[in-house]
Order: structure tokens, then sequence, then C-alpha cells
């Protein structure tokens, strides 16, 4: 290869890898480096990396998106209605009302019969006794399933009304804002760059390539200008 062929092929494969590493390096400066660098004291330019340096910057940026366009107050209670949220605390209302109306007539039962005396005679240990448990445990039963169904037919409806009128001031107290701030800010910025580099290699790897085409092209325009100067 003469000095004359050199002369026409050193701009498009210089422009190539000038292109190539200045993107890949830009690339990489994102992230890197994670931490301030110094020497003598004197903190390096560019350190640390654009995304480290402004984290807290776009930590803030991400938690006003997901607060006011993916996770609003009226998509949030929307999402709790479309859980059947109420179904599930009208069964463990239900669940908590028979456990209660148990203990509760139990109780009643236990001190009704020993309670229960004839004159002077206590009428434990004779035949009467079997008689009135079998009355007092019928009479019981239907005071259970009374009390059961009038209790929960009223405590649902109750707690449903103070679940509509308490679910929106709830969820506007979520702090979802503040939980994305700190959420961002706790995950480790290698493991921030994984992430990202993770599911956008192949879109960074075009841009490095692009970088060295552009390099290429602009190389090869320096090339034809030569020539046609000459």
């Amino acid at each position: 290869m003469d000095s004359n062929q050199l002369i026409y092929l050193t701009p498009p494969i210089l422009g190539a890898f000038i292109g190539y590493i200045t993107n890949w390096l830009a690339l990489k400066m994102l992230f890197r480096p994670y931490e301030p660098k110094y020497i003598f004291g004197i903190k390096v330019p560019f350190t640390p990396g654009l995304i480290p340096k402004r984290r807290k910057e776009i930590a803030e940026a991400i938690a006003t998106t997901v607060e006011e366009h993916i996770l609003p107050l009226e998509k949030l209670q929307k999402l709790f209605e479309e859980s059947n949220y109420k179904e599930r605390v009208n069964k463990r209302i239900e669940l908590v009302i028979d456990e209660l109306v148990e203990m509760s007539v139990e109780d009643i039962k236990k001190t009704i019969k020993e309670g229960i005396s004839l004159g002077k005679f206590n009428i434990k240990g004779t035949v009467i006794v079997t008689v009135i448990d079998k009355v007092l445990d019928r009479s019981i039963e239907k005071l259970k399933r009374k009390l059961k169904a009038d209790i929960y037919e009223k405590a649902s409806k109750l707690i449903e009304e103070h679940l509509e009128e308490e679910l929106p001031i709830l969820l506007s107290q979520l702090n979802i804002r503040q939980m994305v701030i700190e959420t961002f800010m706790e995950i480790d910025i290698k493991t921030l760059e994984d992430i990202v580099i993770g599911f956008s290699a192949n879109q960074l790897r075009y841009i490095t390539y692009t970088g060295a085409f552009l390099g290429f092209i602009i190389g090869l325009i320096q090339s034809i200008y030569i020539y046609f100067a000459q």
C-alpha cells in the first residue's frame, strides 16, 4: 500500500474508530465512575458519571411521573375497587362476628347453667338438668343464628360505608412520591446500571455502531475532498 492510498484510507478508518470510541465512552460515562475521583485533592471533571451525579434529580423526576401519571389517586382507588377488597373485608367481618358471638353466647350459656337453682335445691345432678340443657341449647342456637345475622348485616353495611368514605383519604395519605425517591436512592448504582444496560443493550450497541458509521462517512468525505483538491 503506497502513501497515496494510505492518505485516502486513513480518514474513514480513523473517523470510524473515533466515532465508535466517543459514543462508547459517552455511554459509559452515564454511570461511571460511580464515585467522584480526586487527584491531589482536586476533583476530576465529569466524575462521578451523569446518573450518579444527578441521581436525586432523576429520582424526583421519576417520582413525579409515577405520582401524577402512573399511579394517581384515581387509578389507585380504581385498583382497590377492582381487587374486590370489599368482599374480602366482609368475609373477614363474618368470621370475626362468628367467633365473638360463639364466645359470648357460650359464656351466657355457662352462666345460666351455673346459676339455675330451684329454691334451695340445686338442680345439678338431677333428671331436670337434661331437660333444661336441651331447651337451653335449642334457645342458645336460635339466639346465635339471630345475633350473627343481625350483627353481620348491620356491621357489614356500616363498615362498607366507612370504607367508601375513608379509602380516598387513606390513599391520599400514601406518600408515593417519597417512596419512589427512597427506593431509587437505595438501589446500588451498579445494580441500576445493570438494569438499564440490560434492557437496552441492543439499542446502546446500535448507538456505538452509529457513531462508527457516521465517523466513517465523515472521514470518507474528507478523503473525497482530498482527492479532488489535489
